[in-house]
């Protein structure tokens, strides 16, 4: 990548993370739905791969699904391990914890990820900004679509704005000198709490009747 080695490494542990965590909450939400195993297994790769495949499509780059098997073995991997610890078992609890931590983990983890390509492609605040949220909240909405859920990214204020923020930081690191490791750990944890901390105060904003 033209942004040098420590991007390159941040973009692809940023998207390992969100990978696995959202194919975690797709497997949760297949299981919650009682699909079959193929079906799970489809919900859990969109949900890790679509907000990526998106992004790239929009800069010209080649989705990482068609040049590597790693995807596929994210999701597989997940849903395996998830299938051996039964997991599936905690889905009949509507929105339970785990599913809302893998979620969490997932936006914050891919917000951050498709910023950093926004900064690699050298665009603009806006551009860094749209990159990021398309990127953080397109696997949850196939996911949610798939299963005939309404989209979080439509009924949770702190949602899709927590992504937005999350360009927002990154942006001004890049932009202030200040990108480094401890820098993007801290935007991380600071993500994943403002949206653990507004889903557990129901945080909203006025809607439209």
């Amino acid at each position: 990548m033209d942004i040098g080695y420590y991007y390159s490494h941040a973009f692809t542990t940023a998207s390992t993370l969100g990978s696995v965590a959202f194919a975690l909450s797709g497997f949760m939400a297949g299981a919650r739905k009682q699909l079959d195993v193929m079906g799970v297994f489809i919900l859990a790769f969109l949900s890790a791969n679509g907000g990526g495949v998106v992004r790239d499509l929009l800069v010209g780059r080649t989705p990482a699904i068609m040049q590597s098997a790693m995807p596929f073995w994210l999701a597989a991997g997940t849903v395996v391990l998830a299938l051996a610890l039964r997991l599936q078992r905690k889905a009949s609890v509507e929105r339970n914890r785990i599913f809302i931590v893998s979620d969490a983990v997932g936006l914050v983890a891919f917000g951050i990820a498709g910023a950093l390509v926004g900064i690699e492609k050298e665009l603009h605040l806006f551009g860094v900004v749209t990159l990021s949220l398309l990127t953080a909240t397109g696997g949850g909405l196939a996911r949610d679509v798939l299963v005939n859920d309404v989209p979080l990214v439509l009924r949770e204020d702190f949602y899709g704005s927590i992504s937005l923020l999350l360009g927002l930081g990154v942006f001004a690191l890049h932009r202030a000198g200040m990108m480094n490791p401890a820098s993007l750990s801290m935007v991380f944890v600071a993500g994943l709490v403002l949206r653990l901390f507004a889903h557990e105060q129901g945080w909203k904003l006025p809607t439209v009747r």
